[in-house]
Parts: C-alpha cells; sequence; structure tokens
C-alpha cells in the first residue's frame, strides 16, 4: 500500500478497491521531490495546463506543483493551515485554495524545495497563478521563466505561431542554462513522442465511460487526469502504469467477468466542468446520489488532440500550443469543446467553480446558455473551496439535481 493510504483525506473517500492496479497511480502522490533529485535530473515547475514536453526534451522533470502540492498536503493531509501560510508568503486570501495551499505548502520549504527552478506559461490560465509564482520566485530563491501564449484567434494564426516559435526558442535557451542539456529536433521529437502515448492513454479512459456499464469510477478518472499533467515519474513509466491500469479495467469489461453493481446503466451520466475541486468526495456523492461521471474537461487541453509527428517538431509543437482549447476565448472554447462531450453521451453536465478563481466568473452563464442551446441537457453550477468546507451544500444541490433530471 502506498503511504498516502494512511492519509486522513484518503480514508474519508471511497476507492474501488477491485482495481488493483489504481494502487500505482496512488503511488505517484507519494513521489517525494528528494528522491526525484537523486535522478540526477533537474526537476522544473510547470503550469497545470502547458505542455510538459521542453522539459523533457531539455533532459530534465517537468512539477506541476499547483496540482500534486494541493493533493497532498490539502486533499489527502488535511493541511488546511497552509492556505494562510500562503496568505503570510505574499498572496491575498482572495485567491483560489489551490494557489493558497501550493504557496503555502512550497514557501515553508524556502531554498529546501528542490525545485530547480519554474517556466510558468502565461496564456488564458489564472492570473493569479502567475502573481503565486512571483512571490515563490523570492520565496524559494529558485529562477522562474515566463512565456507567453497568445489568446487564440483566427485571423492572428501566423502572427501568433511565429510568436509562439520565439517563444518556445527563447525557454529551451533558458531550460538548457537550468538542467545543463542542449534541446536538439531529436530530444524534441522523442519528448512529443513519449507525450503522445499519454495523450492516447487519457484518450482510452475517456473511452472506456462512453460504456454503458461502470468500468471506471469518477474518483480514479478524476486523479487520473490530474496526475497526468507533468508525467511524473517519468513518461515512459507513467505510459506503463495507465497501460497496466487500461488492461486491467478492459479485463473486467469481458463477458463472464463482474461487474460493479454501480454500474447500473440507469445511472444519470455526468459530465464536469470548470475549475478542478479538491473537494474530491464530490465524485463519491455524484455515485451515492444515482449519478455517474462519465468525463471531464479538467486537463482536456493537455490531450485534446496529439502532436504531430511529422515535420518540424517546434512547428509542430506551436501549432498544437495555439490550437489547445484553454488558449481560446470562453465561448470558442466552449464550442469546440462540445463534441468531446456528446462523444460521452451525458445525460446532464456539472459546471465547478472554485471559490475566489477568476476562471469562470462572469461568463459562467454564457457557458451554461451554450451547453443548454447545442446539445440541450440540463446544468447545474456549484461552488466549491477547501476539502470539508460547506460540502452539506454541494451535496444537496448535486442530489437534488440528480433527482430531479433521473428517468
Amino acid at each position: 500500500m502506498s503511504a498516502i493510504s494512511n492519509s486522513p483525506g484518503y480514508n474519508r473517500l471511497v476507492f474501488d478497491t477491485e482495481l488493483k492496479s489504481f494502487e500505482g497511480v496512488l503511488a505517484l502522490l507519494d513521489t517525494d521531490i528528494s528522491a526525484l533529485n537523486q535522478t540526477g535530473k533537474k526537476l522544473i515547475a510547470k503550469s497545470p495546463l502547458s505542455p510538459p514536453e521542453p522539459i523533457y526534451a531539455a533532459g530534465g522533470l517537468a512539477y506541476d506543483a499547483y496540482t500534486r502540492e494541493t493533493i497532498v498536503q490539502s486533499v489527502m493531509q488535511e493541511n488546511f493551515n497552509l492556505a494562510n501560510a500562503g496568505v503570510d508568503a505574499g498572496l491575498s486570501p482572495e485567491f483560489n485554495p489551490w494557489n493558497l495551499i501550493m504557496v503555502g505548502s512550497l514557501a515553508g520549504g524556502g531554498s529546501e524545495s528542490g525545485l530547480a527552478g519554474a517556466a510558468i506559461a502565461c496564456g488564458c490560465w489564472d492570473d493569479q497563478y502567475k502573481k503565486s509564482w512571483q512571490v515563490l520566485s523570492d520565496c524559494l530563491d529558485a529562477p522562474v521563466y515566463f512565456w507567453e501564449i497568445p489568446r487564440y484567434d483566427a485571423d492572428s494564426e501566423k502572427w501568433a505561431l511565429r510568436l509562439i516559435k520565439a517563444e518556445l526558442e527563447q525557454l529551451f535557451k533558458w531550460l538548457e542554462f537550468q538542467t545543463g542539456r542542449k534541446v536538439t529536433q531529436q530530444s524534441l521529437a522523442e519528448a512529443i513522442r513519449q507525450g503522445n502515448m499519454i495523450r492516447r492513454d487519457l484518450q482510452v479512459f475517456d473511452e472506456l465511460l462512453q460504456s454503458d456499464s461502470r468500468l471506471l469510477g469518477g474518483l480514479e478518472y478524476y486523479i487520473l487526469q490530474l496526475v497526468s499533467s507533468d508525467y511524473l515519474p517519468n513518461p515512459n513509466e507513467l505510459h506503463g502504469i495507465y497501460s497496466r491500469l487500461i488492461d486491467e479495467i478492459r479485463h473486467k469489461s469481458q463477458p463472464g467477468q463482474a461487474v460493479s453493481a454501480a454500474g447500473s446503466a440507469k445511472a444519470l451520466r455526468i459530465y464536469l466542468m470548470g475549475d478542478e475541486t479538491q473537494q474530491f468526495q464530490l465524485f463519491n456523492t455524484i455515485e451515492s446520489c444515482g449519478g455517474r461521471v462519465v468525463g471531464a474537461d479538467f486537463r482536456l487541453s493537455l490531450y485534446y488532440e496529439f502532436i504531430d509527428k511529422k515535420g518540424s517538431p517546434l512547428d509542430s509543437l506551436a501549432r498544437w500550443i495555439w490550437k489547445m482549447p484553454c488558449n481560446m476565448p470562453t465561448g470558442q472554447r466552449i464550442r469546440e469543446t462540445i463534441p468531446f462531450i456528446t462523444r460521452q453521451k451525458p445525460d446532464a453536465v456539472i459546471i465547478n467553480s472554485a471559490a475566489g478563481s477568476r476562471n469562470l466568473p462572469g461568463s459562467e452563464r454564457m457557458v451554461r446558455d451554450i451547453i443548454k442551446e447545442q446539445m440541450g441537457i440540463p446544468v447545474l453550477s456549484i461552488e466549491t473551496s477547501l476539502p470539508q468546507q460547506d460540502t452539506e451544500k454541494t451535496e444537496y444541490l448535486v442530489r437534488a439535481f440528480i433527482e430531479m433530471n433521473s428517468y
């Protein structure tokens, strides 16, 4: 068993104990930074919704601190006081809890964090994240590099691709200085090849959720998405873990193999959108109320399509980044996402906003209207914060929504 299985947050959650290979995924959350540094590779922090390929092409290890520090410290260990530590470090208490926990956790370690630096993409991601790393650059005594991704606009494609390529070339030079390894066409092509393996795995998980039977629980699926953003401990090993899990699920789905009773086809099929939630119990709540999670767009931008392996690796990566849904204006992003949602055959959509987030407020109604207009299915909006905070209200809303729309 992984050490995280003994944490208080883990013990509040209900996992599929019959899915033996998922233990390997939980072990990824126990990955210790000091152990990663002993590999001899430099650990570089990254944005959750930016590709890890540049870091691996430079011989480094990517680390999504926003996700990993928060899951371990807040969700599992329930160290909620780290939010106050984030404020003490220089953040506003109005920031979303993911940034507060990340900064509180890393700032407490100071220069002992083990990070060689951070390469932070500044695209359409929340500006709070940029501010968080401006604070952390002083706390960690580590270099932080900000690189730009322009907002998607089809009419500006030629200009935008030139800008992204120039930004990537400057990023490569910075990474080379930190890792001591030069980025070459060959190393970037290999990083893209390995990244596409992870993308295919994530696409397979979505395909498994299209089934009428419950082959993969919502909580397990959510964690699989979250830990994919940095390819730790390395792309090949992560692909191996995902592959074993996929093989086990497929074996369970074969005729004659038992399927969980929770896999009733009458369950309300729910697609989740918006901000990631620290309230992992939301997924247990959905299933206990008669729903089933059949997909989520939280990390869809990282695997919406493969990076083209033909031609120049730099050109292919730049074009792929340019078309990432997260870099599009909200209305266009939702319209581009709808085909992926439709593929999962949902009966309803739940949109989550993280308390303090600036990603959805002001546009949430537009998102809801587009989904209702183009898909004709009901939509519920919720807001979540730290684990165990206002969970009764969330559970009440979800339960009532599922009961109202079940048939």
